[in-house]
This record gives structure tokens, C-alpha cells and sequence, in this order.
């Protein structure tokens, strides 16, 4: 009789009622796909339709796998998938394809209809991968564009990049790298080799000295760094770093390791120590030793 009265009073609780009413349940669970098209042409020469299954409750909210097809008047040229996918919530709002009530929560729309949104809105900015301050810049008049093209091998072709919104690290977004291949007609074929295939907001390009950095952070002094140059025609690891701590018994040391690469060989160029000096607030460097 005991058991029975306490599921009574639980039955009738408002408190765990409230609870209930209060877990939310997103209209976008990953299980429904939105239809769109950009309504105008794309690097000057391309239609494009998306296929897409959102998931809210995320960062950013509204993301997740697509199918992006590419186009000319005369048909079907391409298709390249996106993880991450990602369109700002504006846009989708003016195109139709989303509604929300009181609460910001999505609301049902028409799963069979294709929607239609510009590419080039006032809501989208554009990145240059080629301009090393992209990562640190602040813009307030939108949200980067899902896609792009752009030399960022330095071969005078654009590659399609794909923005894969906060799948990099300490969730910066990733660039899903297509290189195009003229041999097979204007296609696009993914990019599974080093450096193309780990790039994301941290990389850093040098147009003049033809080198790729990819870092790799860890923390304040548990990172890696290494650099590809382009030589006969490939991307070449050259260079390696990574940052490690070691103590001297007084206090950490911050250990700057740089290693010279050759046939995949890597060889100590120099370390340089340093430790960060909480009276001073200042980082105080203890000296390089060359190899």
C-alpha cells in the first residue's frame, strides 16, 4: 500500500509534470530532410541543389550530413557530401524552409517542397584561406559560407571547399578539400592526401614561399606544427615543431622542439625553452640551442 500511494503523488506531481513538459524535443532530431536551391549561378558558372538532414540543439544550431550537387543548364555534372553542413538560421527563416514558435523551437514544414535562398546574401561572408588573419576575424553581418572555391595549392585551379561547422579542433569548422580533375570532364574528386586532407581554421597558407602549416593544438604548450612545401609539383612535409613541458625542479618549462624533415626523416634543428612568469604576466624566454 505504501509503494501505491508514493506512484500516486508521483503520478500527480506537478513538479515531475513540469519536467516533462519542459525536456526539449527538437523538430530536427536528424531524421528530416530539407530540399534547397540558390537561386543564383555559383563561381559563375553553377546551379546547385542541397539535400540536407539538420540536427538542432547543437553549435551551430542547424547542422549536420548533405548532399550538394553542382550543375550547368545542360544537367548533372557533380555531387560532394558535407558532415557538418550549415546554413544561418535567417536564411532558412526568408526562404520558408523554417518556422519557429515563442520558444526559438522549430516548427513542421513541408518535407517535398524545394526552397529556394541566395548564395549571395548579406547573411554569408566569404574566407580566403590564402589570408592567414581568416581565423581570427570578427564578422558581425553573418556566418561564413557552406562552400567555396578557391587555389589554395597553388596549382591555378580552384578547389571546392567544402565548411564542415565546428568538426575541426577546440571546435573551429573543417575544410573538406575537392580538388578538380579536367582529365574526366569538370568534376570534383575528394582530396585524401596530406596536408589537404587535415585542414581546418588553424592552418595557415604562404602564397610566396608555396608552404601549408598544419597545427595541431593541444593546449598552452602540448602542440604540433608541421609545415609542407610545395616542391615538383607535391606537397612535401619540410619541417616539423611540437611544444612539450618539462620541469627544471623550480618550475615547468615550455620546450619549443624544431626538427628539420627529409625523406620522412625528421632531424633536431633547435630547442628553445621558455615559461610564462605569473608575477611578471609575461612569457620569459630562457634561450635556443641549435643541433
Amino acid at each position: 500500500m505504501k509503494y501505491l500511494i508514493i506512484l500516486i503523488l508521483l503520478l500527480f506531481n506537478p513538479l515531475v509534470h513540469a519536467e516533462e513538459e519542459d525536456e526539449w524535443n527538437p523538430f530536427f532530431d536528424g531524421t528530416k530532410t530539407i530540399h534547397l536551391k540558390f537561386t543564383d549561378i555559383i563561381d559563375d558558372k553553377y546551379n546547385v541543389n542541397v539535400v540536407w538532414i539538420p540536427r538542432d540543439g547543437e553549435g551551430p544550431r542547424l547542422a549536420g550530413p548533405a548532399t550538394i550537387t553542382f550543375s550547368k543548364d545542360l544537367g548533372y555534372l557533380f555531387s560532394v557530401t558535407a558532415d557538418n553542413f550549415h546554413l544561418p538560421f535567417y536564411e532558412l527563416k526568408k526562404s520558408g524552409a523554417l518556422e519557429v514558435d515563442g520558444d526559438g523551437q522549430a516548427k513542421e514544414f513541408d518535407l517535398n517542397k524545394v526552397y529556394s535562398l541566395k548564395y549571395s546574401s548579406d547573411s554569408f561572408y566569404k574566407v580566403s584561406l590564402m589570408d592567414n588573419t581568416h581565423k581570427y576575424e570578427a564578422h558581425n553581418s553573418g556566418e561564413q559560407v557552406p562552400f567555396f572555391f578557391e587555389d589554395i595549392d597553388f596549382d591555378g585551379k580552384d578547389e571546392l571547399v567544402m565548411v564542415s561547422f565546428n568538426s575541426g579542433q577546440r571546435w573551429s569548422n573543417e575544410y573538406i578539400i575537392y580538388k578538380s580533375n579536367y582529365k574526366y570532364g569538370n568534376v570534383y574528386n575528394l582530396a585524401n592526401t596530406e596536408p589537404f586532407n587535415v585542414i581546418d581554421q588553424k592552418t595557415t597558407f604562404d602564397k610566396e614561399n608555396r608552404t601549408i602549416d598544419v597545427f595541431s593544438s593541444g593546449g598552452s604548450c602540448t602542440n604540433l606544427n608541421e609545415k609542407y612545401k610545395l616542391i615538383d609539383g607535391e606537397y612535401t612535409s619540410v619541417e616539423f615543431t611540437e611544444w612539450d613541458y618539462t620541469s627544471n625542479g623550480e618550475r615547468y618549462i615550455c620546450v619549443e622542439s624544431t626538427y628539420t624533415v627529409a625523406n620522412g626523416k625528421r632531424t633536431l634543428k633547435s630547442k628553445t625553452e621558455s615559461y610564462w612568469d605569473s608575477e611578471r604576466r609575461e612569457n620569459v624566454e630562457l634561450g635556443t640551442k641549435y643541433y
